[in-house]
């Protein structure tokens, strides 16, 4: 843990860092600690800035080609990290995973076709189908699993539905799915011709012992109809360099899929994003096993701080544990009902709870709304940060 300091506070006001210079705009202030966009507080690991700088200081700066290394470093990490044995054909070069996504519903499905998504999720999964005209369907999660029986329920009565978007593991939350879950989201979405879409950008950030499971991996079926989509953005925090990949292992998905991005240069890496990429995958493991030590201690502390925030002898805030990534799920439906003097929670009643957050407790979150209406009472925090920063106070309410 020495070798890396995760204690050490980064300015980062001026760096063109969104988390930094949205503030004023999206919370109405800046004398606020940045808790909301999901990149990390911590200095990148040393081995990609030494990379990176070899190539910055040769002084010229040309046409990138795919280094060889690229493939086989992803191929190798997903079977280290997750038991998955990727042929290197199966892999293409994606310029981030919420672009992968748009390319992905613009090239399988056309305006007016159905997606689904499992609510609350991240608000991409939402925007970016319905901002190319596809009409989106709403599978909610239950009980923090997926409702599959509805999921089934609502794929007959509202077919054809040409994709699902999974979240895996699932943001908001954290949460990581079973095996036999995956195996049966599988069969449904098969036997229904709904293609899946699978986001794990998230799975190299498990916690306390927890190992994600590729969906693709699950059975044939899951392979036969997937695309997933992963990155060492999150995990090695080098979101900027835009550095992601796919793996589709049905080569009548992939061919085309693949030719067209070629075509359109969507493929085409910048040497950032495939050094970078290549680097984390090849030499990054102590630095992102250190930060998710970091990261445990982290969420601890703010576990036992929301535990003796009360009134009337109710914990106000409840924060739902991740079993993979930094960010931290707070219910905070109990703070909502004092601070709304009511019981029944409306959509509107949001506006107070983030109030509260920006202007009492001084903190920027994600508003659980953003998600969708299921996030109502909750909020999102960044724990990928020094301790720190999480030193904020809670202000009584009465």
């Amino acid at each position: 843990m020495d070798r890396f300091n995760f204690d050490e506070i980064i300015d980062r006001r001026n760096t063109y860092s969104v988390k930094y210079q949205a503030l004023k705009a999206l919370f109405g202030r800046e004398d606020i600690t940045p808790l909301w966009v999901a990149d990390m507080e911590f200095r990148s690991p040393e081995c990609i800035r030494a990379k990176l700088e070899e190539y910055v200081n040769s002084g010229i700066y040309g046409y990138d080609a795919e280094p060889p290394q690229m493939k086989p470093a992803i191929a190798q990490w997903l079977l280290q990290e997750h038991g998955w044995k990727v042929d290197c054909s199966w892999i293409s070069f994606i310029p981030g995973i919420v672009r992968g996504i748009g390319l992905a519903v613009n090239f399988f499905t056309k305006p007016g076709d159905k997606v689904v998504v499992q609510s609350p999720v991240y608000h991409p999964f939402t925007n970016v189908p319905k901002g190319n005209g596809r009409i989106v369907l709403r599978n909610p999660l239950k009980d923090r699993k997926m409702d599959l029986d509805h999921l089934d329920s609502m794929l007959t009565a509202e077919g054809p539905v040409k994709m699902l978007i999974l979240c895996s593991p699932h943001n908001p939350g954290g949460y990581l799915w079973s095996r036999e879950d995956l195996i049966q989201l599988a069969e449904i979405c098969h036997r229904h011709g709904t293609l899946v879409i699978a986001d794990e950008i998230h799975s190299d950030l498990c916690l306390w012992g927890n190992r994600n499971i590729s969906f693709a991996s699950v059975s044939e079926k899951a392979a036969e109809n997937s695309i997933t989509f992963g990155a060492p953005s999150k995990t090695f925090n080098i979101p900027g360099f835009a550095s992601s990949f796919s793996v589709i292992p049905n080569p009548k998905l992939a061919k085309p899929f693949y030719e067209w991005l070629e075509a359109n240069e969507f493929s085409s890496p910048s040497v950032f994003a495939s050094v970078g990429m290549i680097t984390a995958f090849t030499e990054g493991k102590p630095w992102r096993d250190a930060a998710l030590r970091y990261i445990e201690k982290n969420i601890l502390y703010l576990e036992d701080k929301f535990a003796a925030f009360r009134a009337g002898g109710v914990q106000l805030v409840k924060p739902v544990r991740p079993q993979s990534s930094y960010l931290v799920w707070l219910d905070c439906r109990d703070l909502l009902r004092r601070l709304a003097g009511k019981d029944d929670l409306k959509p509107e009643d949001q506006a107070l709870l983030e109030d509260y957050f920006v202007n009492k407790v001084k903190v920027g979150l994600n508003t659980g709304v953003m998600f969708g209406p299921e996030g109502l009472g909750y909020m999102r925090l960044n724990a990928g940060c020094p301790r720190s920063m999480l030193e904020f106070d809670l202000p009584e309410v009465k």
